[in-house]
């Protein structure tokens, strides 16, 4: 039987596996302003954090010549070219199907602008999971957590009926923005460790997140 009435993923690194093709798009932008490029999995994981542009400085982006906004933009074309070379796995299908068998409704909420993202949910042919698919209403991929909030005040939600999956400590932050219980998944965005500090319930796999929500 299943925990939770609501099950609330992020988009990028979770359900979307793209962690290659973001760090082929930002060492083509590291490239362009000669700056190192990123060298592994590993290093782009430890580097990686919110708000995105914390995320750029690291990598040695001043925002000086040019503003925040120019890299983000040319980022977002990037990325709309590249991301039909992601992937969903059958395994991260195979829960969606688990999860809606069992009755739970599943809410995408994400980062990503609203019209990009419901463009890669039909893409990648997931939507009918969904009963909702939450964007932002930018490209600068800003903090979601009023996303998360906005869709559980108006849908009248209990925090116990909820679980939220994601791949970042900023989805550990929207989860207790909201108050419901999280857990991460060590194979997106952020590595395990840094995702283990959160205090989130953090997994291997997402086949692993069975254990968790079904008794």
């Amino acid at each position: 039987m299943l925990r939770y009435k609501y099950i609330i993923w992020d988009w990028n690194g979770t359900i979307l596996d793209d962690v290659d093709i973001n760090i082929e798009i930002i060492n083509s932008l590291l490239a362009e302003r000669g700056l190192p490029l990123i060298e592994s999995e590993d290093k782009y994981r430890n580097l990686f954090t919110f708000p995105i542009q914390n995320f750029y400085k690291e990598l040695g982006f001043t925002f000086k010549e040019e503003p925040f906004e120019t890299v983000a933009r040319q980022y977002a074309f990037m990325y709309d070219e590249k991301y039909p070379f992601a992937s969903v796995s059958y395994d991260t299908e195979s829960l969606l199907r688990t999860f809606r068998d069992a009755g739970a409704e599943q809410i995408i909420v994400s980062a990503t602008e609203q019209g990009f993202l419901t463009s890669q949910v039909t893409y990648f042919e997931v939507e009918q999971y969904f009963t909702d698919i939450l964007g932002t209403s930018d490209i600068y991929v800003k903090s979601k957590v009023s996303v998360a909030q906005k869709w559980m005040q108006e849908n009248g939600v209990s925090p116990d009926d909820v679980l939220f999956i994601g791949d970042t400590v900023h989805d550990k932050e929207v989860a207790d923005s909201i108050g419901c219980e999280c857990v991460l998944v060590a194979k997106g965005h952020q590595s395990k460790e840094i995702l283990t500090r959160s205090g989130a319930i953090v997994v291997d796999t997402l086949s692993d997140i069975q254990k968790v929500v079904i008794l």
